[in-house]
């Protein structure tokens, strides 16, 4: 080759392989194929991570807290009070109301409002429309006042103690009218941890006595809400047993040692129209 004879005595030439010019990292196949299999994984993590989010319960947040829990004064002298707590469940803005210290019973007409051992009174049974009678079978420290099983929810008080159960016939109503306790049936919102359907569809404050946690809680919706997501909220929260009471404007107080009295609904509802407008109340323990 000419070029490599012409080199001279004193001559230095760097002699190489020829550059090889590669392609672009676009421009390679695998290059792709690596991108393909990060979406694919990054899908398959959204996905699980979806799914997993779905299945959690909801969230109870607190929104605010009105009475703080019993102190050791309180504990040691068995002082009866409302312990009050808001939350939200679905959207769905709660207040809690749980009885401290206190015995439940039932009582007909409107509760003395003045008589601050009554630490927390609300309507328990609705009343009929037509003859302003009680709807369902209800017993008043052992005595049967009403008959009916149209609604299939049931509260029974037998020695201080409350129990919440759903079904057309139950053993606790005869239980109730031999002890000298007290009955009466309501809509069922929750039975076994699991929300119950009911046939009204309307909307309206709610409130419901339940089982949470081993204790007997008022639960009342602080906006107007439909028995579906009323009962729904009932069971995300955790309830295991609900029954409602009546809701809408029915009055209903409480008594507190520290915050003093507060009420709510429309006190002259109930005075003279209905006569047999009944309560279930918490009395301080004597």
């Amino acid at each position: 080759m000419k070029h490599f004879e012409d080199i001279k005595d004193d001559e230095i030439r760097i002699i190489s392989r020829q550059e090889v010019k590669r392609k672009p990292l676009y421009r390679r196949w695998w290059f792709w194929a690596a991108i393909a299999a990060a979406l694919v994984s990054l899908a398959v993590i959204l996905a699980l991570s979806i799914r997993h989010q779905a299945t959690q319960p909801a969230d109870v947040e607190d929104t605010a807290v009105e009475s703080a829990p019993l102190s050791p004064t309180m504990e040691q002298t068995g002082t009866a009070r409302v312990l009050v707590r808001d939350t939200a469940i679905n959207d769905v803005p709660l207040r809690l109301q749980t009885p401290v210290n206190a015995v439940p019973e039932l009582q007909l007409g409107i509760p003395d409002t003045t008589n601050s051992s009554l630490v927390l009174a609300l309507q328990a049974a609705d009343i009929r429309a037509d003859n302003h009678k009680i709807v369902g079978a209800y017993v008043l420290k052992g005595e049967l006042l009403s008959r009916g099983v149209a609604k299939k929810g049931f509260c029974a008080i037998l020695d201080g103690k409350i129990q919440l159960g759903m079904a057309e016939s139950t053993p606790l109503l005869e239980e109730t009218t031999n002890k000298d306790g007290y009955f009466f049936r309501q809509y069922p919102l929750v039975s076994q941890g699991t929300m119950i359907e009911n046939t009204p569809k309307n909307k309206a404050l709610r409130h419901a006595l339940c089982e949470l946690n081993g204790q007997i809680v008022v639960v009342s919706s602080l906006d107007k809400e439909s028995f579906h997501d009323f009962a729904q909220a009932l069971a995300d929260l955790g309830v295991q047993n609900a029954i409602a009471l009546v809701g809408g404007q029915a009055y209903g107080f409480r008594h507190d040692p520290e915050e003093g009295f507060h009420s709510w609904g429309g006190y002259l509802t109930y005075w003279k129209k209905q006569p047999e407008v009944n309560f279930i109340v918490w009395r301080a323990k004597e």
